[in-house]
């Protein structure tokens, strides 16, 4: 589903200045990072975009991209409540395919410290997307036990998939990731977010940043979300997720 969220998204990235994928990289590679979300109405995001000087991650002449993340988790939710609770040592663990070119990637996202976000990832078989073949289930043991002293929990099994547009603007002090179009899925049940919404991420090796300082100056207030744990609650699949209930009001799920 596409709406006024991602019609105004392409619309602003037409018009900005393109970096290709290397350039990103060499720039704001981030895989060690602290991340902040906002949830925003299409007049937020202009707002938001005419306040920072930012380029446009363009690859094969597009400028938006499909993304589509599967997220494991054991049987009793224990990845879930971990983030429920917030314990200092938690982690989510998918396989993220692009869509546009069915590149595929086992990847892990551990908390660090100061709210700091750090992802390891390895290549995956696109056939086994939804599915943990024997050398992803080594990696992810291997680095959680580097990270927390610990292998990956057992079992684990696909618990939700996520599928959406996103577009990434890059400032010299941040990567934004501006994604609409997003779709929560499992089994037989699926639901859309509200479409004419943006869910903004900034990513910075800071704290403080201009995206971050620009969103303060326009009372835009950062949103506490998290795409696997507000879309476990939206689908009924996890109770207790309080925390959540606000951003996915922003998202336009009751």
């Amino acid at each position: 589903m596409s709406g006024r969220g991602t019609a105004t998204v392409a619309a602003v990235a037409k018009g900005l200045p393109s970096l290709s994928l290397a350039e990103v990289v060499a720039t704001s590679g981030l895989m060690s990072r602290t991340d902040r979300k906002y949830v925003l109405a299409p007049g937020d995001f202009l707002a938001v975009a005419e306040a920072v000087s930012s380029r446009c991650l363009e690859i094969g002449g597009q400028r938006t991209f499909g993304y589509s993340s599967t997220y494991f988790d054991t049987p009793d939710l224990a990845i879930f409540r971990a983030h429920r609770q917030d314990r200092r040592r938690r982690f989510k663990i998918r396989t993220r395919t692009y869509t546009d070119s069915a590149d595929t990637y086992c990847e892990l996202k551990v908390s660090g410290r100061r709210d700091e976000t750090v992802k390891v990832r390895r290549p995956h078989p696109a056939e086994a997307a939804h599915g943990l073949t024997a050398p992803a289930l080594a990696f992810l043991d291997d680095a959680l036990t580097a990270a927390y002293g610990r292998p990956a929990p057992r079992p684990l099994a696909p618990a939700l998939v996520t599928d959406y547009r996103r577009t990434t603007l890059v400032t010299a002090d941040a990567r934004i990731t501006c994604d609409t179009s997003l779709v929560w899925r499992s089994g037989s049940r699926s639901l859309a977010a509200g479409s004419d919404l943006v869910l903004l991420e900034v990513k910075s090796a800071s704290e403080r940043n201009s995206v971050t300082e620009a969103l303060a100056k326009l009372r835009i207030r950062e949103q506490s979300v998290s795409k696997y744990c507000a879309g476990l609650v939206a689908l009924g699949l996890a109770t207790g997720g309080n925390r959540w209930r606000p951003a996915l009001r922003r998202l336009g799920v009751t």
